[in-house]
């Protein structure tokens, strides 16, 4: 099923498969980690990432639960990568 990612911060240090957009819909077998979704997207670096659904932060330590679902909405925000 398909996952509506949006990316916050990266300015020019956006992830490869998103290109020139901000914006992109994964195609991903969900439920998904986190984590699962961050490797599919090629983002192995995680440090200063905060991941939110719709409008509520996904804390760390769930990283490894499968708390995504066909048809979220996954905010990416970085800290400090890019712009």
């Amino acid at each position: 099923m398909a996952v509506d990612i949006k990316l916050v911060g990266f300015g020019g240090d956006r992830p490869p498969l998103f290109g020139a957009r901000d914006r992109l819909e994964l195609e991903i077998e969900t439920p998904a980690t986190p984590e699962a979704m961050l490797r599919a997207l090629g983002i192995d670096d995680t440090t200063g990432l905060v991941l939110m659904n719709a409008d509520s932060v996904i804390p760390a330590r769930q990283w490894r639960e499968a708390v995504i679902a066909a048809s979220d909405r996954i905010t990416i925000l970085a800290a400090i990568e890019g712009g």
